[in-house]
């Protein structure tokens, strides 16, 4: 009969690796006392491993649990999102009163998370900057007094002062 056995050890940043081969025969005391030995020093280096191993399982699972919370909750606004999102369309594609519909199929915190598109101020589209033409080049200005000239890469060129425009560069 052969036995085949395998052992790894750590000891002080050591590793000692056996592979032993036994025949049915062979039985020698003094092999199986360091045999005893090896097998006892790894239950004792596992033994001082397990306090680590715990702790940085107790680590991982923390972040774990951190992670996992976010994502969920994540999720949820994002599902809370779709769903205002299909309701908006189905009240629009159907001319229903999204005002009432909200109130039948969405929960208090999603009703919160809604934009009204009447409380968001109108955008006026009108340009900020006046454009005047000097030496065959558009130029952009600051039309107020010391407001800054601006050439078309969006760099300070000039300043516009008591109405006349001037050049610096």
């Amino acid at each position: 009969m052969i036995v085949y056995l395998n052992i790894s050890i750590q000891n002080q940043n050591k590793y000692f690796v056996g592979f032993i081969v036994l025949n049915k025969k062979f039985e020698n005391k003094s092999f199986s006392i360091l045999l005893y030995n090896i097998i006892m020093k790894t239950n004792e280096t596992l033994k001082e491993m397990h306090p680590k191993i715990n702790s940085l399982l107790g680590e991982i699972d923390a972040v774990i649990k951190e992670d996992s919370k976010k994502i969920k909750k994540e999720f949820l606004n994002n599902l809370s999102d779709v769903r205002i999102n299909l309701l908006k369309e189905i009240c629009d594609g159907e001319n229903l009163n999204f005002q009432e519909i909200k109130n039948k199929y969405l929960t208090d915190k999603e009703i919160k998370n809604i934009i009204d598109i009447s409380d968001t101020k109108e955008v006026i589209n009108e340009p900020l900057l006046d454009t005047v033409l000097i030496n065959g080049k558009t130029y952009f200005f600051e039309n107020k007094d010391k407001g800054i000239i601006f050439d078309s890469k969006s760099k300070p060129v000039g300043i516009f002062k008591n109405g006349v425009h001037t050049l610096t560069s």
